[in-house]
């Protein structure tokens, strides 16, 4: 099965998350910050992150820079999910290395539109 590692701050964002990926086939990890993100990409070897940009103890910019930078994980299709949705914001965000950015809300279609642009499927 696919598994989709979620680290977000927000329990409520959290909870739809899961839902919604797992009534479409995905099995999904959650987390509350980029630390305990980084312990369980580790412990879990996710298919696909989505991430929250702005996070206590380490923000999604800090998460995607730490993924980005450990070569075992470097190519892994990195989403971030944010309510900062400027164009300065998206920049920063690609200019990381994110793969994609969906700005708060955003209708769980788009989000399963861009896991299955990304390769990323239910399996």
């Amino acid at each position: 099965m696919t598994r989709v590692l979620v680290v977000d701050d927000s329990t409520d964002i959290v909870t739809l998350l899961r839902m919604v990926l797992e009534q479409r086939g995905y099995q999904v990890i959650t987390g509350r910050d980029g630390r305990e993100g980084l312990d369980l990409l580790y412990q879990v070897q996710p298919d696909a992150i989505i991430s929250n940009l702005l996070m206590p103890h380490m923000d999604g910019i800090a998460f995607l820079d730490a993924v980005r930078s450990d070569p075992d994980w470097a190519g892994i299709p990195f989403i971030i999910a944010s309510a900062m949705s400027s164009a300065d914001y998206r920049e920063m965000v690609f200019a990381h290395g994110a793969n994609g950015f969906l700005p708060k809300p955003f209708h769980f279609n788009d989000l399963h539109n861009l896991l299955l642009d990304l390769g990323i499927s239910p399996r």
